[in-house]
Formats: structure tokens, C-alpha cells, sequence
């Protein structure tokens, strides 16, 4: 419908003007090729302050209305991801992102490092002394403690 009649979607948010402060779109994609209509509709979208969902069926376009509709009148918090305001549930938040390093794996570096400082300023080989840090894991952590996050410019 979009490539036939470019200009609608871009009239319809026009015609909502600012009446809603949760603007969502949804666009059922049923074709192959839609690199470029998407990019359109993401501009036109960005522009008009509107949320994008993509359905790739008319069931799974369904299902996200359904979804919207039932949290409709509720409270962000619902859906709002939880985290803890201990140090624990903190520590462990931000540990367990790292592939393959668990919440058990988390008490065990806690308790033998005693902090996020000790247990980044830990070598591989520290790290691999702590009962269930295998090699790999050792690897893996040591790596996106000590990792540079932005890259250097040769």
C-alpha cells in the first residue's frame, strides 16, 4: 500500500497532531522488498514522533494489538525491567550480561574478589582459581571488563 500511496501515512500522523503522548505504528510487511519503503516509513515516523512495531503476518499484527490494548490504561511500571537497588542484584545485573557467567558465578566472584573493582582488576588466571570459572569463562569476562568500549583510530 505504501509504495502505491506514499504520501498517507505521512498525512495521517499530520491529521493526529500531538493528541496522544503514546503514538504507536504498525505495519503489517507483506512483501520480499521492503528495504526502502521501511527506511521511508521510519523517517516519516521518526519525524512525527511515532513508535514503529513491525508485524510479519497479520497474526503476529494481531497479537500486538492485542498486547497494546490490554496494558492500554495500566502504568509503565508493568512492563518496566525491575532491577533490585542492592549492590548484589546490581553487580549481578551487570555480571550475567557476559555470556555464559551465571548468578552462582556471580556470588562466587563476589565473595572471593569482594568487589566490581577486585573482580575487574583480576587477571585470567585469578579469575580461572574461582571454583566453576573455566578458561573460557575467565576469557570471556576478563575481555568485557578490560575491553575498550569505544574503538581506536588508526
Amino acid at each position: 500500500y505504501h509504495r502505491l500511496h506514499p504520501e498517507y501515512i505521512g498525512k495521517r500522523i499530520d491529521d493526529l497532531g500531538k493528541s496522544f503522548r503514546v503514538r504507536v505504528l504498525l505495519i503489517h510487511v507483506d512483501t520480499d522488498d521492503s528495504k526502502i519503503p521501511l527506511r521511508e516509513i521510519n523517517r516519516t515516523a521518526l519525524l512525527g514522533n511515532m513508535t514503529i512495531l513491525l508485524a510479519w503476518s497479520l497474526d503476529e499484527a494481531g497479537r500486538y494489538i492485542e498486547s497494546l490494548k490490554t496494558f492500554e490504561n495500566r502504568q509503565p511500571d508493568i512492563i518496566r525491567e525491575r532491577v533490585e537497588d542492592n549492590y548484589m542484584a546490581k553487580l549481578a545485573n551487570s555480571l550475567t550480561s557476559v555470556r555464559s557467567v551465571n548468578s552462582t558465578d556471580v556470588l562466587t566472584l563476589a565473595s572471593n574478589f569482594g568487589s566490581f573493582k577486585g573482580i575487574s582488576s583480576a587477571t585470567v588466571d585469578e579469575l580461572t582459581m574461582c571454583p566453576g570459572i573455566g578458561e573460557l569463562k575467565a576469557r570471556r569476562l576478563f575481555k568485557a571488563l578490560n575491553e575498550t568500549f569505544i574503538p581506536e583510530k588508526d
